[in-house]
C-alpha cells in the first residue's frame, strides 16, 4: 500500500484525492505501518484516504492466529509455540473469541495486604521501594518459573507492576526485580496496601484462565464449554504499534493529510520490562498502539481501535490539527488518547495543538494499567474533546494539564464540551475526578459535560477536580452526580470560574476545598447544590480566597444546611453567599439523572439557565446500553480491622529508617530519623531523632503511623530519652482538612512537659522516661484525654486526667512523632504501643 501511495502522489496532486479500499478480513501485520512525509496526501483538500471498502470490515491486526492445538484429558488446549521457547517472542495477553482473557491469579477473589514494609534494598537505595513482608502463604519459592510472576502493587493514584526477584519464605519477604517510582510515600509499599499476584503457573484453574511458559514455549489455555479448539479464534498479541505517522519536527517535514475510515485497529502487545513498571502518574509512559509525530491534519473517523496493551492513540510532538472522529475505543491495556508531552516545548512547531476527538466511545481501558486515564492532555493547546462517551475506568475520565503548580504550562484554550463520563474508578485507585486539570490553563473550558458514578478505593471520588496550580478555567454547565468524595473538589489554584452548574448526591462533602491561598481561588455563581448525606463543604474554608454567590443549596433529608459550622446568616456576614437560598429545586427525577425542573421550581427566577444533559455524549446515534465486560481488577474489599503498633525497632537494621512508618526528611541536611543501637528502652535498638539548622520546615524531621482506629477506647505509649536541648511532639489526628487535633503533647528545650498546652513537669535528660495517653474514638469521644508519666525508678506514675483535646476528634489516622528543633539536637523513642485500651 505504502507503495502504491508513493507511486500515484504525482497524480494525487494533480487529479485530486486518492481513495485506497481495504476489502474485509484480518490482515496480521508483520511490522507497523509507517508513514513519512512522502506518504503524505497533496493537501488543499487532496487527502490520501485508507478506506473499508463498502459493506465491508477490514480489521488490521498487530497479532497472530494461533491454531493447531492438543487437548489433553482435562479439557485444556496446549500449544507450544518455538519463537516463544526461542526467546524471539513473548505476549501477557490473549484474545479469545474476540474478548480478553487474563492470566491466572491469586488470591482467586479479592485482593492480600502487603503484612509489613521494608525499605528498599541497597540496588534501589535511593530510588523507590522493592520489596516486602506479605502473609503467611502468599508468595512460595518454588513456583515454576518465578522471575515471571508479576506482583499488581496498588498505590494511591498509581499501581506499581513488579516482576518478582526472589522470595525467602522463612522471612516471609518478596524482593522484585525493579522499585517503584520513587520514595515519596504515594509511591511505597506500606503495611496494608493492596496486591495481586499474576501469572503463577501453579495457579491455572479457573475457565478462560491460560499461562504461557517462556522457557519451554507452551502455551496452556483452559476453554469455556462453547469454544471448539478447530473454531475458535484465538489471537496472541505481537506488535506493540500498529501504525505510525512519522514526522520530523526538527527537519519541518510533517506527515500531512492521510485519512483512514472505517477501519479496525487490533491486537497490540505490551510486556512487564525486567524492572517492572512504575509511573508517577497516569501511565503516559506506555505506548499507544498508532503514535504521531509531526502528523497535520491526518484523520481517523469511524475507525475502532481494540484489544490493546497501553494506549489507542497518541498525538505526539508537532501534531496539529489532526482529528479523532466518531472512532470506538475499547478494551484498552492503558488509556485511551494521548495528546501533548510531558516536556513543555520551546519550539513553536514542536507544540501540540489544534488537534480533536469527536463524537467517540472510549470504554473499558486500564485493562493491565489502571492508572492510565480516558483522554489525556499534556502540555498541548487548542484541542478540542467534544461529545464523546468515556466509561469503564479505573481512574481519571479526562486529564488535562502536566505542571503542578504555577509554573510555565503549554496546556492552555483547550475546551471540553459535551462529554458523558460515568463509572470512573470503581473503588480500585484513589485520588481522581471525572475531569481533572493541572496548572495554569488559561482559556481552558469546561462545558456541558455530564459526569456521574466516581468512586474511589480512599479519599479523591470528585467528579471535577482542578488540582495543584490549576488556573484560569471556566467550568459552566456542568451536570456532576454520585460522586464519592465531592462534585467539586479545587486543591488550589487561581481565578477559576464555577458558574451554572449542578452537583448532586455526593456521599461525602459537595464541594471542597482544600489549600487556603492568598489570592482568590474560585467564584461559585449561580450553581445547585442538591445532596442528602454528607456535608455541604468540606476539608477546609479558611481565609478569603474564594466567591460564593447566587447558589441554590438543598438538603434532601431537610437537615439543617450549615456552611462550614455557620448559619446562613451567620455565614453571609463573612461576605459569602449573600445572595443564595436554601430552596428544593423540583428536579424531575434526580435519583435517575433526570435534573430537568418540575413546574413551580423556584430556579428559574433565579438566573440559573436549565441545562439539556441530553447534549452529552456520542451524537452519531450509537449511544446504546454497552454490552457488559468483566472487571479488569476486584471491587474493593471491605475495610481489613484496624492493626495495633508494637515496635521495638529491633527487627530493623543500625541505620535504616523505620519500617511501618512515613519517615519526612528534607534533602541536604543532617537532620534523620534512623534506628541506632547508642541507647534503647529495651533490647538493643530505638529510633534516633536527629536535628539540624537550615531547614525549610521547623516540624522535620519527623515520622507518623496511619492507623485506622475509628471507635474505643485508645491508648498509646511510648518511651523517650532525651538530650539536653531536644525539642519534642507528638500528636494523634484524623484526616479532616484542616484536621482535627487528640491527644497532643510538646516538650520544650528545657524539658518541660506539656499537653494541649497546659504545664505538666519537667522531664530529666539521659534518663528513659515512660509517656502514656488514652482517649476515646467515635462515640467514647468527648474531647479529654488522660496521661500518665512514669519517670525512671520512680513508683507509681503520675497521672493527669481529663486534659481538653479537639471535641471534633473522633478518629485516629494519623499518630506522629516530630522533633522541633532548629539546633543540632538528639532524642530517642522505643517502645511504640497503640491499640485498644486493655
Amino acid at each position: 500500500a505504502q507503495q502504491g501511495v508513493r507511486a500515484l502522489k504525482h497524480a494525487a496532486k494533480q487529479a485530486g484525492p486518492i481513495t485506497v479500499q481495504l476489502r474485509g478480513g484480518t490482515y496480521f501485520l508483520e511490522a507497523p505501518l509507517v508513514f513519512g512525509p512522502d506518504d503524505s496526501g497533496a493537501g488543499d483538500g487532496a487527502p490520501i484516504l485508507y478506506a473499508a471498502y463498502p459493506g465491508e470490515h477490514p480489521v488490521l491486526s498487530g497479532g497472530v492466529r494461533l491454531t493447531g492445538w492438543t487437548v489433553d484429558r482435562q479439557g485444556r488446549w496446549h500449544l507450544t509455540l518455538p519463537e516463544v521457547a526461542a526467546g524471539k517472542w513473548a505476549f501477557s495477553q490473549l484474545f479469545v473469541a474476540d474478548q480478553r482473557r487474563y492470566r491466572p491469579r491469586l488470591p482467586k477473589s479479592g485482593y492480600y495486604f502487603i503484612a509489613g514494609s521494608l525499605p528498599p534494598s541497597a540496588a534501589s537505595a535511593g530510588k523507590g521501594f522493592d520489596r516486602f513482608v506479605f502473609p503467611p502463604g502468599a508468595f512460595r519459592a518454588d513456583w515454576q518459573n518465578l522471575n515471571d510472576v508479576e506482583a499488581l502493587c496498588f498505590q494511591t493514584w498509581t499501581m506499581a507492576r513488579l516482576r518478582v526477584g526472589s522470595v525467602d519464605e522463612a522471612n516471609r519477604v518478596v524482593q522484585f526485580s525493579g522499585n517503584t517510582h520513587g520514595l515519596e510515600a504515594y509511591s511505597g509499599l506500606p503495611k496494608g496496601n493492596r496486591y495481586l499476584i499474576e501469572n503463577v503457573k501453579e495457579a491455572l484453574s479457573e475457565l478462560g484462565e491460560w499461562y504461557l511458559d517462556r522457557k519451554t514455549g507452551e502455551l496452556t489455555y483452559i476453554p469455556f464449554l462453547t469454544e471448539d479448539p478447530n473454531r475458535t479464534v484465538v489471537i496472541a498479541p505481537r506488535l506493540e504499534q500498529l501504525v505510525r505517522f512519522q514526522g520530523d519536527v526538527e527537519k519541518r517535514q510533517w506527515v500531512h493529510d492521510i485519512r483512514f475510515q472505517g477501519i479496525t485497529f487490533a491486537h497490540t502487545n505490551w510486556n512487564t520490562p525486567p524492572d517492572g513498571n512504575a509511573f508517577a502518574q497516569a501511565e503516559v509512559n506506555i505506548e499507544a498502539a498508532i503514535t504521531a509525530v509531526g502528523a497535520r491534519f491526518c484523520h481517523l473517523e469511524d475507525c475502532a481501535v481494540a484489544h490493546t496493551g497501553g494506549y489507542g492513540v497518541e498525538w505526539g510532538a508537532g501534531c496539529q490539527n489532526d482529528v479523532l472522529l466518531r472512532c470506538e475505543l475499547t478494551d484498552l491495556g492503558a488509556g485511551g488518547v494521548k495528546i501533548g508531552e510531558m516536556g513543555n516545548p520551546d519550539d513553536p512547531e514542536r507544540v501540540v495543538s489544534g488537534n480533536s476527538v469527536e463524537d467517540c466511545l472510549i470504554a473499558h481501558g486500564g485493562r493491565l494499567h489502571p492508572a492510565a486515564v480516558g483522554i489525556w492532555i499534556g502540555h498541548a493547546s487548542g484541542n478540542f474533546i467534544l461529545h464523546n462517551d468515556i466509561t469503564d475506568l479505573y481512574y481519571t475520565g479526562i486529564s488535562v494539564g502536566w505542571s503542578w503548580g504555577y509554573g510555565p504550562s503549554g496546556a492552555h484554550h483547550n475546551r471540553l464540551v459535551g462529554n458523558r463520563i460515568w463509572q470512573i474508578g470503581q473503588g480500585v485507585l484513589s485520588d481522581m475526578g471525572g475531569i481533572y486539570t493541572l496548572g495554569l490553563s488559561p482559556g481552558t473550558v469546561l462545558d456541558h459535560n455530564v459526569i456521574h458514578d466516581v468512586e474511589s478505593f480512599d479519599y479523591g471520588g470528585w467528579g471535577i477536580y482542578p488540582d495543584e496550580g490549576s488556573t484560569g478555567l471556566e467550568i459552566t454547565n456542568n451536570i456532576v452526580y454520585r460522586t464519592k468524595t465531592g462534585g467539586f473538589h479545587q486543591h488550589y489554584g487561581k481565578e477559576n470560574v464555577v458558574t451554572n452548574n449542578i452537583f448532586a448526591f455526593s456521599r461525602e462533602g459537595q464541594i471542597i476545598r482544600t489549600r487556603a491561598e492568598d489570592h482568590l481561588s474560585f467564584t461559585f455563581h449561580h450553581n445547585i447544590v442538591y445532596f442528602k448525606e454528607g456535608t455541604l463543604l468540606g476539608s477546609n474554608w479558611s481565609g478569603k480566597g474564594f466567591d460564593l454567590d447566587n447558589n441554590i443549596y438543598w438538603n434532601t433529608h431537610e437537615d439543617p444546611i450549615t456552611f462550614n459550622g455557620m448559619t446562613l446568616t451567620q455565614w453571609r456576614a463573612t461576605g459569602q453567599d449573600r445572595h443564595s437560598a436554601i430552596a428544593d429545586p423540583l428536579f424531575v427525577d434526580p435519583e435517575n439523572g433526570d435534573f430537568r425542573f418540575k413546574p413551580g421550581s423556584p430556579v428559574p427566577q433565579s438566573g440559573f439557565v436549565p441545562i439539556d444533559a441530553g447534549q452529552a455524549g456520542r451524537r452519531s446515534g450509537k449511544r446504546g446500553a454497552l454490552a457488559p465486560v468483566p472487571r479488569a481488577f476486584p471491587p474493593p474489599p471491605p475495610p481489613p480491622p484496624p492493626q495495633p503498633i508494637h515496635e521495638d525497632f529491633e527487627s530493623t537494621p543500625v541505620g535504616e529508617r523505620v519500617h511501618d512508618a512515613i519517615t519526612s526528611e528534607e534533602a541536604n541536611t543532617q537532620a534523620t530519623v534512623r534506628v541506632s543501637d547508642a541507647v534503647a528502652a529495651s533490647g538493643k535498638h530505638s529510633l534516633k531523632f536527629t536535628d539540624a539548622p537550615g531547614q525549610q520546615y521547623a516540624f522535620n524531621p519527623h515520622i507518623f503511623y496511619q492507623p485506622k482506629f475509628s471507635a474505643g477506647m485508645m491508648e498509646g505509649s511510648f518511651s523517650i530519652y532525651l538530650e539536653p536541648g531536644a525539642m519534642f511532639s507528638h500528636e494523634w489526628r484524623d484526616n479532616a482538612n484542616p484536621y482535627h487535633t487528640g491527644p497532643s503533647l510538646r516538650i520544650d528545650a528545657e524539658g518541660r512537659l506539656f499537653a494541649s498546652g497546659r504545664y505538666m513537669e519537667t522531664l530529666p535528660s539521659y534518663k528513659w522516661v515512660r509517656l502514656s495517653l488514652t482517649c476515646g474514638l467515635g462515640e467514647n469521644a468527648v474531647g479529654k484525654y488522660d496521661l500518665s508519666v512514669t519517670l525512671p525508678g520512680q513508683a507509681p506514675a503520675h497521672h493527669y486526667t481529663d486534659l481538653a483535646c479537639d471535641p471534633e476528634f473522633r478518629t485516629l489516622r494519623w499518630w506522629g512523632f516530630v522533633s522541633d528543633s532548629t539546633r543540632v539536637t538528639i532524642f530517642y523513642i522505643d517502645d511504640l504501643d497503640l491499640g485498644p485500651r486493655r
